[in-house]
């Protein structure tokens, strides 16, 4: 690891779905289950990174997506869950409900957690195609509690020893 790093784990028995670039200066990274595809899954994890856009605040990337949420989702619903300072960057985590995705017919539910770094702008969701359950939730929210940013530069900021 150099300089400032998204610490990403990969959940149990998932894969890199695809990866690559969403227009200058974004890059994805989207994670299924192994027997699944980012066509038809079941859970996805999100990773994008907007490189250079540093000391953006947190809550831009979700509030923007929440105003297209209910459009693109009737009776849909966003809401933002806390908002922390976590190994000194300024973190926010969202919830966004979906009883039934209108390209889809299915329930999606995504948890969005947003990193506000001093060299870029980190995105983490996680998101179920599914009913939404206090199990549901409660999981999600574990698996973004694991996301960090850290920074080799930074003895404030250190990156775990061994990675």
């Amino acid at each position: 690891m150099q300089d400032e790093n998204l610490l990403l784990p990969i959940p149990p028995g998932f894969k890199v779905g695809s990866q690559g670039s969403q227009g200058p200066g974004t890059t994805i990274m989207e994670f299924v289950p192994a027997s699944e595809s980012v066509d038809a899954w079941s859970q996805m994890v999100t990773q994008q990174i907007f490189h250079g856009r540093k000391d953006d605040p947190p809550d831009g990337l979700p509030t923007l997506m929440s105003s297209n949420w209910k459009t693109a989702c009737p009776g849909g619903a966003a809401q933002r869950l806390g908002a922390e300072v976590e190994n000194g960057y300024p973190a926010v985590v969202w919830a966004f409900i979906c009883p039934r995705n209108p390209q889809t017919g299915k329930p999606e539910n995504m948890w969005i957690k947003v990193i506000s770094g001093s060299d870029s702008l980190y995105s983490v969701q996680f998101a179920i195609r599914s009913e939404f359950t206090a199990d549901a939730a409660r999981s999600a929210l574990a698996y973004l509690r694991r996301v960090t940013v850290c920074d080799t530069r930074r003895a404030d900021r250190a990156c775990p020893k061994g990675m």
